[in-house]
């Protein structure tokens, strides 16, 4: 398209419409299928000198300069600017000449303008290098991820304020192996420093900067909690009620799965208990395939037992074992740990599936004459099945061979499902899980003790009820006859008690810290997991 030289159309100057703000006049325009180039120059009569400050109007000569523009209409931008050399007036200057510079649009050396400059450097904060180098290309942008990454690390990072609220999480870099601490201002839930570690030793030199931090709310790490005592002894520390419900389900996942050969009898408390059948002989179910025959699986994980015990009796060591027989340490050492094999099968042979949470309904709708498995599985999954037909047809399979269940399918026991019923609140147990659960506890009296020391913790701490030693009285009866998983967490309870008993008596929680952490995680993703430790400190600090 042949080039427009006048500035204006319809009575609007061309520059307040491409380049608003900016003191330039448009002497041309050129517009192409995949460019706009725009020929400007200054308005200004005079510029300040770079050296002095002494505003000239002296002109010593003018050369071409060529700068990128943000796009429009799908075009790239090309501003070609008629800029000025000029002569500076002050004679005890140290420069002669200087070359003009025109505020929002050029910058020394530069060969983009500020406004694409900015936005670049938005696209890379929100998104990083590939992916911001990605994106600028549909936008009719030319540069590349290094770029972007330079952008992100020219930008200063924001000073520290003052935080008397102050939140406290650790990261990993790198999964198991480097870990660092991100610090959140809890008033307004941002970040306001990232550690390159979390050791004590920094945390507490952190603190000792920040004399004015007054709350720090944290999880029940023992680095933070040294870091806090000896960095701020003279805040308040509370440990996050979250935390401390994970912890208590960690123990007691723990202590059922070491009953866990109890959840493989089924329960006879179960609503549907109508038919008197002889008993089940032969293999589990389990541990046949859909065909009848032995899972490979079952086969393989008795003999490795066998061959291990009959080692150990022998008196060789692990080390030994796992060497000869090709295996981790970590294997040889859970089968060594294992008496029965049960206790190895009970987690391969009852793995949870998709189908479980609908056994019992597919039992009764067979039962009432509906054998037709696709109108079956779009009944379920109006319930919220998410599966196929096919798994559907494999679990009726049994039920067309002749083998129908003399009983209802009971609920599939988990050693996670089981953690389940007891960390949830009673009144939100259905009557078939209250029943199960009731029943799990006769059989073994270690379990219904779990469960009692399990809700009256968690009650304490959903509830906020930190009535006086109510937290000791629950140390003391643990200690005494509780299982040994829930004993060591009581003897770590004991050792934070001030910030347990500030998270059960104080409304402070980590909330906003671990929202963070997330945003974190997703920060890594986007840069792949290979952003060193620099980069994605200012990335944490610096994303809006």
């Amino acid at each position: 398209m042949a080039g427009q030289p006048s500035g204006v159309m319809g009575g609007v100057q061309m520059a307040d419409l491409l380049l608003p703000g900016v003191g330039v006049r448009v002497d041309q325009l050129v517009l192409t299928d995949a460019e706009v180039r725009l020929a400007v120059r200054s308005r200004a009569a005079s510029a300040a000198c770079s050296g002095c400050g002494r505003r000239s109007s002296r002109v010593h000569c003018y050369y071409q300069r060529t700068l990128a523009d943000r796009p429009v209409a799908g075009r790239r931008v090309r501003i070609e600017l008629r800029a000025r050399r000029l002569v500076c007036g002050n004679e005890h200057c140290a420069r002669r000449t200087f070359a003009e510079q025109i505020p929002a649009l050029t910058r020394r050396h530069a060969r983009r303008t500020d406004a694409l400059t900015a936005q670049l450097t938005d696209v890379a904060l929100f998104l990083g290098g590939r992916p911001g180098a990605r994106l600028t290309r549909r936008m009719a942008i030319d540069t590349c991820k290094d770029t972007l990454l330079r952008l992100i690390r020219a930008l200063p990072l924001p000073s520290p304020g003052p935080a008397p609220y102050l939140g406290v999480d650790e990261f990993a870099v790198r999964r198991g192996r480097t870990y660092a601490t991100i610090l959140i201002d809890m008033a307004t839930h941002r970040p306001i420093d990232v550690l390159a570690d979390r050791a004590a030793a920094t945390f507490a030199s952190w603190l000792r900067d920040h004399p004015e931090v007054r709350i720090i709310c944290r999880d029940r790490a023992g680095s933070y909690r040294d870091g806090a005592q000896t960095g701020a002894p003279q805040a308040r520390q509370v440990a996050d009620a979250w935390h401390l419900l994970n912890n208590l389900a960690q123990a007691v996942e723990r202590v059922i799965g070491r009953h866990r050969a109890d959840l493989r009898h089924p329960l006879v408390s179960h609503d549907d208990q109508i038919r008197d059948g002889p008993p089940h002989e032969g293999p589990d179910r389990g541990e046949l395939d859909i065909h009848g025959r032995p899972r490979p699986l079952v086969a393989r994980t008795r003999e490795r037992h066998q061959q291990i015990h009959e080692r150990i009796a022998r008196g060789d060591s692990l080390r030994a074992i796992a060497r000869d027989l090709q295996l981790s340490r970590g294997t040889v050492n859970r089968f060594a740990h294992a008496a029965e094999v049960d206790e190895l099968l009970i987690a391969a042979i009852h793995r949870p599936t998709l189908i479980d949470e609908y056994r019992l309904y597919l039992h009764h709708r067979w039962m009432e004459g509906c054998t037709n498995a696709s109108a079956l599985t779009r009944e379920i999954q109006r319930l919220g099945y998410r599966g196929d037909v096919n798994t559907v047809r494999r679990h009726l399979k049994p039920y067309r061979n002749g083998t129908i269940p003399a009983t209802a399918p009971s609920p599939h026991l988990t050693v996670r499902r089981v953690t389940d019923w007891i960390m949830r609140r009673p009144e939100r147990l259905t009557d078939v899980e209250r029943k199960g659960l009731d029943e799990l506890c006769e059989r073994n009296p270690a379990l219904a003790t779990t469960v009692e020391y399990a809700r009256r913790l968690a009650l304490m701490v959903r509830d906020r009820r930190g009535e006086h030693l109510a937290l000791d009285v629950w140390i003391a009866d643990v200690r005494l006859d509780g299982q040994h998983e829930l004993q060591s967490l009581a003897n770590g309870m004991r050792r934070d008690r001030a910030a347990i008993e500030a998270a059960l008596t104080t409304s402070y929680t980590s909330g906003a810290v671990e929202g963070n952490v997330t945003r974190i995680k997703l920060l890594k993703r986007q840069m792949y997991g290979r952003a060193n430790f620099d980069l994605l400190r200012r990335r944490i600090l610096l994303s809006p």
